[in-house]
Protein backbone atom coordinates (compact mmCIF):
# COMPACT_ATOMS: atom_id res chain seq x y z
CA UNK A 1 0.00 0.00 0.00
CA UNK A 2 1.47 3.39 -0.98
CA UNK A 3 1.28 6.56 1.10
CA UNK A 4 -0.99 8.01 -1.61
CA UNK A 5 -3.70 5.45 -0.95
CA UNK A 6 -7.26 6.52 -0.42
CA UNK A 7 -9.66 5.10 2.12
CA UNK A 8 -12.49 3.45 0.26
CA UNK A 9 -15.87 2.42 1.65
CA UNK A 10 -17.06 -1.16 1.53
CA UNK A 11 -19.55 -1.78 -1.24
CA UNK A 12 -23.20 -1.99 -0.30
CA UNK A 13 -24.84 -5.42 -0.47
CA UNK A 14 -27.38 -4.24 -3.02
CA UNK A 15 -24.67 -3.36 -5.48
CA UNK A 16 -23.10 -6.82 -5.28
CA UNK A 17 -26.22 -8.28 -6.87
CA UNK A 18 -25.98 -5.98 -9.89
CA UNK A 19 -23.93 -6.92 -12.86
CA UNK A 20 -20.83 -4.94 -13.72
CA UNK A 21 -22.40 -2.91 -16.52
CA UNK A 22 -25.26 -1.80 -14.29
CA UNK A 23 -22.82 -0.75 -11.59
CA UNK A 24 -20.79 1.21 -14.10
CA UNK A 25 -23.89 3.00 -15.45
CA UNK A 26 -25.00 3.82 -11.91
CA UNK A 27 -21.53 5.18 -11.22
CA UNK A 28 -21.89 7.65 -14.08
CA UNK A 29 -25.27 8.83 -12.72
CA UNK A 30 -23.78 9.39 -9.27
CA UNK A 31 -20.75 11.21 -10.70
CA UNK A 32 -22.98 13.62 -12.60
CA UNK A 33 -24.68 14.60 -9.35
CA UNK A 34 -21.61 14.57 -7.09
CA UNK A 35 -18.48 16.59 -6.43
CA UNK A 36 -15.79 16.93 -9.07
CA UNK A 37 -12.58 16.82 -6.99
CA UNK A 38 -10.31 13.73 -7.33
CA UNK A 39 -10.78 12.60 -3.70
CA UNK A 40 -14.59 12.58 -3.99
CA UNK A 41 -14.47 10.78 -7.35
CA UNK A 42 -12.02 8.18 -5.99
CA UNK A 43 -14.22 7.53 -2.95
CA UNK A 44 -17.32 7.17 -5.12
CA UNK A 45 -15.49 4.89 -7.55
CA UNK A 46 -14.30 2.71 -4.68
CA UNK A 47 -17.88 2.30 -3.51
CA UNK A 48 -18.89 0.88 -6.88
CA UNK A 49 -16.06 -1.62 -7.31
CA UNK A 50 -16.16 -5.19 -6.02
CA UNK A 51 -12.92 -5.56 -4.06
CA UNK A 52 -13.76 -9.14 -3.02
CA UNK A 53 -12.71 -10.43 -6.43
CA UNK A 54 -9.18 -11.20 -7.70
CA UNK A 55 -6.93 -8.26 -8.52
CA UNK A 56 -7.07 -8.97 -12.26
CA UNK A 57 -10.87 -8.70 -12.23
CA UNK A 58 -10.67 -5.50 -10.15
CA UNK A 59 -8.38 -4.08 -12.84
CA UNK A 60 -10.79 -5.14 -15.61
CA UNK A 61 -13.69 -3.53 -13.75
CA UNK A 62 -11.75 -0.29 -13.25
CA UNK A 63 -11.06 -0.14 -16.97
CA UNK A 64 -14.74 -0.80 -17.65
CA UNK A 65 -15.71 2.07 -15.34
CA UNK A 66 -13.29 4.41 -17.08
CA UNK A 67 -14.71 3.56 -20.51
CA UNK A 68 -18.27 3.91 -19.22
CA UNK A 69 -17.41 7.41 -17.97
CA UNK A 70 -15.87 8.22 -21.34
CA UNK A 71 -19.06 7.07 -23.07
CA UNK A 72 -21.06 9.21 -20.62
CA UNK A 73 -19.16 12.27 -21.83
CA UNK A 74 -19.72 11.24 -25.46
CA UNK A 75 -23.45 10.86 -24.87
CA UNK A 76 -23.59 14.27 -23.12
CA UNK A 77 -24.74 12.75 -19.84
CA UNK A 78 -22.38 15.10 -17.99
CA UNK A 79 -23.08 18.86 -17.85
CA UNK A 80 -21.21 20.91 -20.49
CA UNK A 81 -18.69 22.34 -18.03
CA UNK A 82 -18.01 19.13 -16.08
CA UNK A 83 -14.19 18.77 -15.84
CA UNK A 84 -12.32 15.80 -17.31
CA UNK A 85 -9.00 16.29 -15.51
CA UNK A 86 -9.96 15.00 -11.99
CA UNK A 87 -10.65 11.49 -13.28
CA UNK A 88 -6.98 10.72 -13.96
CA UNK A 89 -5.71 11.22 -10.37
CA UNK A 90 -8.91 9.63 -9.02
CA UNK A 91 -8.32 6.38 -10.92
CA UNK A 92 -4.65 6.47 -9.96
CA UNK A 93 -5.57 6.72 -6.27
CA UNK A 94 -7.94 3.78 -6.49
CA UNK A 95 -5.38 1.66 -8.35
CA UNK A 96 -2.67 2.43 -5.81
CA UNK A 97 -5.01 1.67 -2.91
CA UNK A 98 -5.40 -1.89 -4.28
CA UNK A 99 -1.67 -2.31 -4.94
CA UNK A 100 -2.24 -2.06 -8.68
CA UNK A 101 0.58 -0.22 -10.46
CA UNK A 102 -0.61 2.86 -12.31
CA UNK A 103 1.34 1.71 -15.39
CA UNK A 104 -0.57 -1.58 -15.28
CA UNK A 105 -3.90 0.26 -15.24
CA UNK A 106 -2.93 2.45 -18.21
CA UNK A 107 -1.58 -0.53 -20.13
CA UNK A 108 -4.84 -2.45 -19.65
CA UNK A 109 -6.87 0.62 -20.57
CA UNK A 110 -4.93 1.18 -23.80
CA UNK A 111 -5.19 -2.50 -24.67
CA UNK A 112 -8.97 -2.36 -24.24
CA UNK A 113 -9.29 0.81 -26.30
CA UNK A 114 -7.15 -0.62 -29.09
CA UNK A 115 -9.46 -3.60 -29.61
CA UNK A 116 -12.67 -1.59 -29.39
CA UNK A 117 -14.68 -1.38 -32.58
CA UNK A 118 -17.45 1.03 -33.52
CA UNK A 119 -19.31 -0.59 -36.41
CA UNK A 120 -20.65 1.75 -39.04
CA UNK A 121 -24.41 1.65 -39.63
CA UNK A 122 -24.94 -0.48 -36.54
CA UNK A 123 -28.73 -0.95 -36.21
CA UNK A 124 -28.47 -0.88 -32.43
CA UNK A 125 -26.64 2.45 -32.52
CA UNK A 126 -29.23 3.86 -34.90
CA UNK A 127 -32.01 2.71 -32.58
CA UNK A 128 -30.28 4.37 -29.61
CA UNK A 129 -29.96 7.65 -31.49
CA UNK A 130 -33.63 7.50 -32.46
CA UNK A 131 -34.65 6.81 -28.85
CA UNK A 132 -32.47 9.66 -27.63
CA UNK A 133 -34.02 12.06 -30.13
CA UNK A 134 -37.51 10.94 -29.09
CA UNK A 135 -36.68 11.55 -25.43
CA UNK A 136 -35.40 15.06 -26.18
CA UNK A 137 -38.51 15.94 -28.18
CA UNK A 138 -40.75 14.57 -25.44
CA UNK A 139 -38.84 16.51 -22.79
CA UNK A 140 -39.32 19.79 -24.64
CA UNK A 141 -43.06 19.15 -24.84
CA UNK A 142 -43.40 18.21 -21.16
CA UNK A 143 -41.21 21.09 -19.93
CA UNK A 144 -43.18 23.57 -22.04
CA UNK A 145 -46.57 22.33 -20.86
CA UNK A 146 -45.81 21.71 -17.18
CA UNK A 147 -42.88 24.06 -16.57
CA UNK A 148 -39.32 22.89 -16.04
CA UNK A 149 -39.43 22.91 -12.24
CA UNK A 150 -42.79 21.10 -11.98
CA UNK A 151 -42.22 18.51 -14.72
CA UNK A 152 -40.82 15.12 -13.71
CA UNK A 153 -38.59 12.60 -15.42
CA UNK A 154 -41.44 10.08 -15.12
CA UNK A 155 -43.63 12.32 -17.31
CA UNK A 156 -40.85 12.65 -19.88
CA UNK A 157 -40.40 8.87 -19.98
CA UNK A 158 -44.15 8.34 -20.43
CA UNK A 159 -44.36 10.93 -23.24
CA UNK A 160 -41.35 9.39 -25.00
CA UNK A 161 -42.72 5.88 -24.63
CA UNK A 162 -39.66 4.54 -22.80
CA UNK A 163 -39.09 3.05 -19.37
CA UNK A 164 -37.72 5.21 -16.58
CA UNK A 165 -34.56 3.11 -16.46
CA UNK A 166 -34.00 3.69 -20.18
CA UNK A 167 -34.42 7.44 -19.70
CA UNK A 168 -31.83 7.53 -16.92
CA UNK A 169 -29.37 5.60 -19.05
CA UNK A 170 -29.39 8.54 -21.44
CA UNK A 171 -29.75 11.45 -18.99
CA UNK A 172 -28.90 11.51 -15.29
CA UNK A 173 -31.40 14.26 -14.37
CA UNK A 174 -33.62 17.07 -15.68
CA UNK A 175 -30.77 19.56 -15.81
CA UNK A 176 -28.63 17.28 -17.97
CA UNK A 177 -31.59 16.63 -20.25
CA UNK A 178 -32.37 20.31 -20.65
CA UNK A 179 -28.71 21.20 -21.21
CA UNK A 180 -28.59 18.70 -24.06
CA UNK A 181 -31.75 20.17 -25.60
CA UNK A 182 -30.10 23.57 -25.65
CA UNK A 183 -26.69 22.33 -26.73
CA UNK A 184 -28.07 20.57 -29.80
CA UNK A 185 -29.90 23.66 -30.96
CA UNK A 186 -26.93 25.92 -30.33
CA UNK A 187 -24.78 23.61 -32.43
CA UNK A 188 -27.27 24.02 -35.27
CA UNK A 189 -27.09 27.82 -34.94
CA UNK A 190 -23.30 27.81 -34.69
CA UNK A 191 -22.96 25.76 -37.88
CA UNK A 192 -25.03 28.27 -39.82
CA UNK A 193 -23.38 31.36 -38.38
CA UNK A 194 -19.93 29.84 -38.95
CA UNK A 195 -20.73 29.46 -42.65
CA UNK A 196 -21.74 33.12 -42.81
CA UNK A 197 -18.86 34.56 -40.79
CA UNK A 198 -16.29 32.45 -42.66
CA UNK A 199 -17.68 33.50 -46.02
CA UNK A 200 -16.39 36.09 -48.48
CA UNK A 201 -19.35 38.52 -48.36
CA UNK A 202 -18.85 42.20 -47.64
CA UNK A 203 -19.50 43.15 -44.02
CA UNK A 204 -23.02 44.57 -44.55
CA UNK A 205 -24.17 41.46 -46.42
CA UNK A 206 -22.59 39.32 -43.70
CA UNK A 207 -24.45 41.18 -40.93
CA UNK A 208 -27.73 40.97 -42.87
CA UNK A 209 -27.39 37.21 -43.32
CA UNK A 210 -26.36 36.76 -39.71
CA UNK A 211 -29.38 38.61 -38.29
CA UNK A 212 -31.71 36.73 -40.62
CA UNK A 213 -30.32 33.33 -39.54
CA UNK A 214 -30.51 34.42 -35.90
CA UNK A 215 -34.17 35.42 -36.18
CA UNK A 216 -35.06 32.26 -38.12
CA UNK A 217 -33.40 30.19 -35.38
CA UNK A 218 -35.60 31.71 -32.67
CA UNK A 219 -38.65 31.34 -34.90
CA UNK A 220 -37.99 27.60 -35.11
CA UNK A 221 -37.12 27.25 -31.42
CA UNK A 222 -39.64 29.62 -29.85
CA UNK A 223 -40.93 26.87 -27.57
CA UNK A 224 -37.49 26.37 -26.01
CA UNK A 225 -36.68 30.07 -25.77
CA UNK A 226 -40.02 30.88 -24.17
CA UNK A 227 -39.41 28.13 -21.63
CA UNK A 228 -36.03 29.63 -20.66
CA UNK A 229 -37.48 33.13 -20.27
CA UNK A 230 -40.75 32.25 -18.53
CA UNK A 231 -39.18 29.79 -16.09
CA UNK A 232 -36.33 32.22 -15.34
CA UNK A 233 -33.95 29.29 -15.56
CA UNK A 234 -30.38 29.79 -14.42
CA UNK A 235 -29.63 27.50 -17.35
CA UNK A 236 -30.72 30.36 -19.59
CA UNK A 237 -27.78 32.50 -18.42
CA UNK A 238 -25.42 29.57 -18.98
CA UNK A 239 -26.87 29.08 -22.44
CA UNK A 240 -26.39 32.74 -23.37
CA UNK A 241 -22.80 32.65 -22.10
CA UNK A 242 -22.14 29.44 -24.02
CA UNK A 243 -23.57 30.92 -27.23
CA UNK A 244 -21.57 34.13 -26.89
CA UNK A 245 -18.39 32.09 -26.40
CA UNK A 246 -19.18 30.15 -29.56
CA UNK A 247 -19.86 33.35 -31.50
CA UNK A 248 -16.73 35.03 -30.15
CA UNK A 249 -14.62 32.27 -31.70
CA UNK A 250 -15.70 33.61 -35.10
CA UNK A 251 -15.32 37.28 -34.13
CA UNK A 252 -11.76 37.84 -35.50
CA UNK A 253 -13.10 37.39 -39.04
CA UNK A 254 -15.96 39.83 -38.45
CA UNK A 255 -13.64 42.31 -36.70
CA UNK A 256 -11.27 42.26 -39.66
CA UNK A 257 -14.08 42.93 -42.10
CA UNK A 258 -15.42 45.75 -39.93
CA UNK A 259 -11.93 47.26 -39.75
CA UNK A 260 -11.55 47.07 -43.53
CA UNK A 261 -14.97 48.70 -44.02
CA UNK A 262 -13.97 51.46 -41.57
CA UNK A 263 -10.79 52.18 -43.51
CA UNK A 264 -12.83 52.42 -46.70
CA UNK A 265 -15.19 54.91 -45.07
CA UNK A 266 -18.19 52.55 -45.18
CA UNK A 267 -18.44 52.24 -41.37
CA UNK A 268 -17.65 54.68 -38.58
CA UNK A 269 -14.45 53.96 -36.60
CA UNK A 270 -16.17 52.97 -33.36
CA UNK A 271 -15.06 50.53 -30.65
CA UNK A 272 -15.81 47.06 -31.99
CA UNK A 273 -16.67 45.41 -28.66
CA UNK A 274 -19.06 48.22 -27.68
CA UNK A 275 -20.87 48.05 -31.01
CA UNK A 276 -21.00 44.24 -31.04
CA UNK A 277 -22.54 43.88 -27.59
CA UNK A 278 -24.83 46.85 -28.22
CA UNK A 279 -26.14 45.27 -31.42
CA UNK A 280 -26.66 41.90 -29.71
CA UNK A 281 -28.59 43.63 -26.93
CA UNK A 282 -30.75 45.44 -29.49
CA UNK A 283 -31.49 42.21 -31.33
CA UNK A 284 -32.46 40.44 -28.11
CA UNK A 285 -34.72 43.35 -27.26
CA UNK A 286 -36.56 42.76 -30.53
CA UNK A 287 -36.86 39.08 -29.65
CA UNK A 288 -38.31 40.02 -26.24
CA UNK A 289 -40.92 42.18 -27.95
CA UNK A 290 -41.81 39.28 -30.24
CA UNK A 291 -42.09 37.01 -27.23
CA UNK A 292 -44.34 39.52 -25.44
CA UNK A 293 -46.67 39.32 -28.46
CA UNK A 294 -46.89 35.54 -27.99
CA UNK A 295 -44.73 34.92 -31.10
CA UNK A 296 -47.83 35.70 -33.15
CA UNK A 297 -45.92 36.73 -36.26
CA UNK A 298 -42.74 35.56 -38.02
CA UNK A 299 -39.75 37.14 -36.31
CA UNK A 300 -38.10 37.68 -39.71
CA UNK A 301 -40.71 40.40 -40.36
CA UNK A 302 -38.67 42.57 -37.98
CA UNK A 303 -35.58 42.28 -40.18
CA UNK A 304 -36.09 45.40 -42.41
CA UNK A 305 -36.60 47.70 -39.39
CA UNK A 306 -33.67 46.16 -37.51
CA UNK A 307 -31.31 46.59 -40.47
CA UNK A 308 -32.53 50.16 -41.04
CA UNK A 309 -31.66 51.07 -37.43
CA UNK A 310 -28.36 49.17 -37.46
CA UNK A 311 -27.12 50.64 -40.73
CA UNK A 312 -28.67 54.11 -40.80
CA UNK A 313 -29.96 54.88 -37.29
CA UNK A 314 -33.39 56.31 -36.50
CA UNK A 315 -32.60 60.05 -36.48
CA UNK A 316 -33.47 61.99 -39.63
CA UNK A 317 -30.78 64.11 -41.26
CA UNK A 318 -27.13 63.54 -41.96
CA UNK A 319 -25.81 65.32 -38.85
CA UNK A 320 -26.67 64.90 -35.21
CA UNK A 321 -25.60 67.29 -32.44
CA UNK A 322 -23.48 65.66 -29.76
CA UNK A 323 -25.33 66.41 -26.51
CA UNK A 324 -23.39 63.93 -24.40
CA UNK A 325 -21.39 66.64 -22.60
Amino acid sequence: MTDQSVKLPMRRDGLIKENKRQRQQNLVKRLVQGKTDPEAIATLLGGFLDFNQPRKEILDEMVGCFLEIRDGFKQKMFPPHYPHAPFIPAFQKVAQSRDIAVEQFYSKLLEKMMVETEPVDDPKSSAKLATRARVLEAALGVFSEKGFHVATMDEVAERAGVGKGTLYRYFANKETLFNELVRQRLEELERKTKTILDGEDDVLTMITKYVRVYFEFFDRNQQLYRLIVQERLDIGTQVQDLYLKQVMRRIPVLRRKVYEASREGLLKPLDFQTVFYGVMGFIHGIIQKWLAHACSYPLAEELPSVLEVLFYGFVCGSKVNNNSN
